[in-house]
């Protein structure tokens, strides 16, 4: 159904570049339903720009073959003051586009925006768009608005962080989900701590946003495999905010000041806890480990200030979501689950990553 819904792309300028998407160590290639070729090159650039010939050639040949021009999806994201999140966005408004798609970009102020992110999935509701591409604020709250999406007969595909089973439940049908498998992300900076500390070392955990499964799933990984080495003193929720890491950690040093290891369940609060660290002159003494794999966090890799991050792949997930919301208004059926994969970064590789996500990371805003 053709929509008369207006809208345009207000990407700022990006680097006109090619990248080859992150390998995986835990990626099952098409036995887990991706196709085959997931490091294939994108381009983002900016609205008046044209798509790369390669980013259209790779989109068009996983969907059917269909004049997608009379689509307009829209995409809620978590926020767009996070630059992994800013990424996920890119690869769905660049995707989209190459399809000929109209797409909306919105999403909340702070990571924890449930309120915000319900009255956008309503307001896209309202609009009449066809399909609605979501990074939930929460893995729970937002099933009044899934319920209003469901009613109106309009797809839903979730990325990076999986909706509850309790949400999907009550929904009362399966919402499909392409993200990183983040039980196996923490197992892999578990596997970095116990080998470094085989005698053992006083951690912290700075958590994200509580009730969220990305939370749950790096912590419990992390404890999976680093459980016999660490002797666990602090763990505390900063909400994947810098501001909040850092404050934690001051707190944290000073209640233990023979802290070794804090583990970061994102590169924001790791910033933040590294900052705090310096600041104490402890930087010998305690050891950061983080997640995502953003520029930044990069770049302190790079620099030695965290030993490692655990890097997801944001552009992948956004094609994916593209890829499969056209299935769906083509008639096809989506892939149920995707993992998109992640891989550790530590300093004999971060250079090579930093290089390949810098070209993905420039400011993204919303559609007025």
């Amino acid at each position: 159904m053709k929509k008369k819904l207006v809208s345009a792309l207000l990407c700022v300028a990006m680097i006109g570049a090619m990248l080859v998407g992150c390998s995986s160590g835990n990626n099952s290639g098409s036995d887990d339903g991706k196709s085959d070729d997931t490091s294939s090159d994108a381009a983002v650039v900016d609205d008046s720009a044209e798509v790369s010939d390669k980013l259209a050639e790779e989109i068009k040949a996983q969907v059917p073959d269909k004049d997608y021009g009379e689509y307009t999806i829209g995409f809620c994201g978590m926020t767009l003051n996070n630059e992994y999140h800013i990424i996920v966005a890119n690869s769905v408004a660049q995707s989209g586009k190459a399809l000929g798609m109209k797409v909306e970009i919105q999403a909340g102020a702070e990571h924890q925006s449930v309120e915000e992110q319900l009255t956008i999935i309503e307001n896209y509701v309202s609009q009449g768009v066809d399909g609605i591409i979501l990074v939930p604020a929460a893995s729970e709250g937002l099933i009044s608005a899934l319920q209003e999406c469901k009613e109106a007969g309009i797809p839903v595909i979730n990325l990076d962080t999986k909706l509850d089973e309790n949400t999907l439940k009550t929904l009362g049908e399966d919402i499909p989900f392409y993200g990183t498998d983040n039980y196996v992300g923490g197992q892999m900076v578990g596997e970095k701590v116990a080998e470094m500390y085989p005698d053992g070392c006083k951690t912290a955990i700075l958590r994200g946003v509580q009730g969220q499964t990305n939370d749950d799933d790096r912590y419990n990984g992390f404890l999976d495999k680093a459980g016999d080495v660490v002797e666990l003193v602090a763990e505390q929720h900063a909400n994947w905010e810098t501001d909040l890491g850092y404050t934690a950690v001051q707190n944290i040093i000073q209640a233990n000041p023979d802290l070794q290891v804090v583990y970061c369940e994102n590169d924001l609060m790791g910033i933040g806890a590294y900052q705090a660290v310096d600041e104490a002159g402890l930087t010998e003494q305690i050891k950061i480990f983080s997640y995502d794999g953003v520029t930044e966090g990069l770049q302190y890799v790079i620099d030695e200030k965290f030993v490692s991050t655990c890097a997801q792949q944001p552009i992948e997930m956004g094609k994916l979501g593209v890829i499969n919301m056209a299935k769906i208004l083509a008639g096809e059926k989506a892939e149920t689950y995707i993992d998109t994969g992640c891989k550790l970064v530590t300093i004999d590789n971060a250079k090579d990553t930093l290089a390949e996500t810098e070209k993905y990371a420039e400011e993204i805003s919303a559609t007025k």
